[in-house]
């Protein structure tokens, strides 16, 4: 059947008239959970920003190692009045893929539509406090806020800036799915929408007119595979030069053509408790669902040491204090616990969970074993992203196994912990409602102060590994595989996928 695909694309690839001296770079750029295979509206996108960001462009990127906010189309920035406003001048030239030069106006157009309700963005949580946007000149953006945010410059960092021209035009409620988004999108990127063939592939050419220099490659194509054994068998065959890895599948390369790219994935695996439920009110039932769990087992067997235990949701480790309840391995107590608290050790608790890979299967069916050895009955239940979603929009649920994506600010949390995000608002799905909680994810939004803000998310650490709204578990590493033909290619596993200057304009292939 991967025969038969591959042929098929083959084919399809050569009615598009393109010189057979072209250098391509193939891809299954939205294979895994940094992907989005086939949603193109960066707006509502959550993840996917890897492919993304190759044919559109943000004001502000991280560096690859996620230490450093530089420019992108913004050239610099000040901030000002203790945080409640921000300067942005703009890069020089800079024209969308259709020719029309980008301005200032487009800035203020994409984030008023951002903060549209109608227009379902993902964003909204993050720019509801932009108070004004003003636009003294073409290149020039000030933005006004009701109250300081120093996580803004973040948030910047995965959000795509569109062209005013080509969108005004279309109502914010129809350009949630419009076919503008796949037939013919217009960006600022290294790379220029081609052709889109559904469940195939997406093939982008090279912009000549990319403010960086044009790319040393003429085409790039995002393939899609419905199952990750067919994108390593891909990559292994030489089909495709790129695609994410399982750790398993890590190790099906020995001595082949491919490098194996691994680093943090700054997502933190969780048990979710649907705090609207009576069934995990008591906080000794969710003390004593982490007591039952043996992580260091779990890291050396299943994740060949690939892992770190995490005790709070936070992944920079700047802001995880060191006195956190490690909640050590100690089924006696587990119990003990589930006993003070009047625990039914007859009840069945099902488990939901979006991953569906060799080794997250794994992971339940060994804390299916752990639980059951101190009283604790679950099922897990394997569902893909939109039906898991749909699930936990309610409060229909118990418990969920999932990742918290953070990286390099704690403020990315914020729609997923704070009370006023809880659906339809936002993406608190679990219904954590902690007064205290809130309270710190607004102090360390709105303080100037460097060292008051670490303090603030170092206390709200503390505050969830106390009161176990959800129970931490562990952050993993992530792989990527690239044929070594890849000349400068740049990928780093990171949440939702690539907001970091990745270069792409420099990707080469011997």
């Amino acid at each position: 059947m991967f025969k038969r695909t591959a042929l098929a694309l083959t084919l399809a690839l050569s009615t598009l008239g393109t010189a057979s001296a072209d250098k391509v770079i193939t891809g299954a750029f939205d294979q895994g959970p940094g992907g989005s295979p086939q949603l193109f509206n960066p707006l509502t996108n959550t993840a996917g920003f890897t492919w993304l960001n190759k044919y559109y462009s943000t004001l502000v990127l991280y560096d690859v190692g996620f230490k450093k906010i530089s420019g992108d189309l913004a050239s610099s920035w000040v901030v000002g009045d203790g945080g409640k406003k921000y300067t942005f001048v703009l890069r020089t030239g800079v024209k969308w893929h259709d020719g029309r030069p980008f301005t200032s106006k487009d800035v203020k157009f994409s984030l008023d539509l951002a903060n549209n309700p109608d227009s379902g963005s993902a964003f909204a949580a993050k720019f509801g406090n932009i108070k004004s946007i003003q636009t003294p000149n073409a290149r020039t953006v000030i933005l006004t806020l009701s109250k300081p945010n120093a996580a803004l410059l973040d948030a910047l960092t995965s959000f795509m800036i569109l062209p005013e021209h080509a969108l005004a035009k279309i109502p914010a409620r129809e350009l949630r799915t419009s076919s503008w988004w796949r037939t013919d999108p217009v960006g600022t990127g290294p790379f220029m929408w081609s052709r889109y063939v559904p469940d195939q592939y997406v093939e982008l050419k090279a912009n000549p007119e990319y403010y960086k220099g044009k790319p040393k490659v003429d085409r790039l194509v995002n393939r899609y595979f419905k199952e990750q054994a067919a994108a390593v068998l891909a990559l292994k065959s030489g089909n495709i030069d790129f695609t994410y890895l399982t750790l398993d599948d890590t190790k099906t390369f020995g001595g082949s053509s491919v490098n194996i790219i691994s680093g943090p994935s700054q997502v933190a695996n969780y048990l979710g408790f649907n705090n609207a439920s009576d069934q995990f009110k008591d906080v000794r039932v969710r003390q004593a669902m982490l007591h039952a769990i043996d992580r260091n087992a779990i890291i050396k067997q299943l994740y060949g040491g690939g892992a770190e235990p995490a005790y709070c949701p936070v992944t920079n480790s700047k802001y995880v204090p060191k006195n956190l309840n490690r909640y050590a391995y100690d089924p006696a107590k587990a119990r003990q616990l589930l006993q003070a608290a009047g625990w039914n050790t007859s009840q069945n608790v099902e488990v939901i969970t979006y991953y569906n890979d060799q080794l997250s299967k794994d992971v339940l069916v060994t804390l299916q074993q752990m639980f059951a050895q101190v009283g604790l009955k679950i099922t897990p239940r394997f569902l893909d992203t939109p039906s898991y979603n749909q699930a936990t929009s309610g409060t229909g649920f118990s418990l969920v196994y999932a990742g918290i994506g953070n990286g390099p600010d704690p403020d990315t949390l914020y729609p997923s912990m704070h009370s006023d995000f809880m659906p339809p608002n936002g993406t608190n799905r679990m219904r954590v409602k902690l007064p205290a909680l809130d309270r710190l994810f607004e102090q360390a939004q709105e303080t100037t102060a460097a060292a008051t803000r670490t303090k603030a998310y170092q206390n709200m650490c503390s505050l969830v590994n106390q009161q176990l709204p959800w129970g931490m578990l562990w952050t993993a590493k992530r792989f990527g595989g690239a044929s070594k033909d890849l000349v400068n290619f740049v990928w780093t596993p990171a949440p939702g996928g690539g907001r970091y200057d990745d270069q792409a304009h420099l990707w080469d292939i011997k």
